[in-house]
């Protein structure tokens, strides 16, 4: 999916927290990690944390990240991968899938746009891609959306991007508008069944805040 609000050209609306800055910082305190652990972040991230998103990009290939956020960049820039990686209270949530040891293995960002819409981009490693990652993070994302009482979840996807089409299409997205090289999408949380991610999201472990 092309970048998520925050580094999105396409997006031109302020971001809008999805709810109050966490209370507690669990940096450190993950605990023993199970492979398929979820992580969800609602506040900057510390420098540990950003050693885990510097590890992820190192191991992403550049047509990986390319699709993602719509552009080829330089991740290994400093500058760069913060303005497209960060996140905080006020720009939304960034979700996590782990793997044993607490490598994050896919990425997926939850930007609020209005009081009833949310945003979401995601993306799986390159050596973990194929193997359900992807599906299971866009029910997390789904699920933490409709946590948060929003209505509907639109998502931005270039048209070469024919796997993340896919999905989107199977989780019950819709096409809303194509131009040019970018398809949007959207999603209706009031008249999908919820249930398939739920179920997905029922294995978090860890969160930033509990709500």
């Amino acid at each position: 999916m092309p970048s998520l609000h925050h580094a999105n050209p396409l997006r031109r609306h302020s971001a809008l927290p999805l709810a109050p800055p966490a209370a507690t910082d669990i940096s450190g305190r993950y605990g023993e990690i199970e492979p398929g652990d979820i992580l969800v972040l609602d506040r900057a991230l510390t420098e540990p944390e950003w050693e885990k998103v510097r590890a992820f990009v190192c191991r992403t290939s550049r047509e990986s990240l390319r699709l993602r956020f719509g552009q080829s960049a330089d991740f290994h820039d400093e500058r760069t991968l913060r303005r497209f990686m960060h996140v905080d209270s006020a720009s939304g949530e960034m979700i996590w899938i782990l793997e044993q040891g607490g490598n994050v293995c896919a990425i997926a960002h939850l930007v609020r746009l209005s009081p009833d819409q949310a945003e979401v981009a995601l993306i799986v490693r390159s050596d973990r891609a194929r193997r359900g990652i992807g599906e299971r993070l866009l029910r997390v994302a789904l699920a933490r959306a409709a946590h948060h009482d929003l209505k509907t979840v639109s998502a931005l996807v270039l048209y070469e991007n024919t796997a993340m089409l896919r999905l989107a299409r199977k989780l019950g997205f819709e096409v809303r508008k194509s131009s040019g090289l970018v398809v949007e999408l959207e999603r209706d949380l009031g008249r999908v069944d919820m249930a398939p991610a739920y179920r997905a999201a029922s294995t978090h472990r860890a969160t930033a805040a509990a709500r």
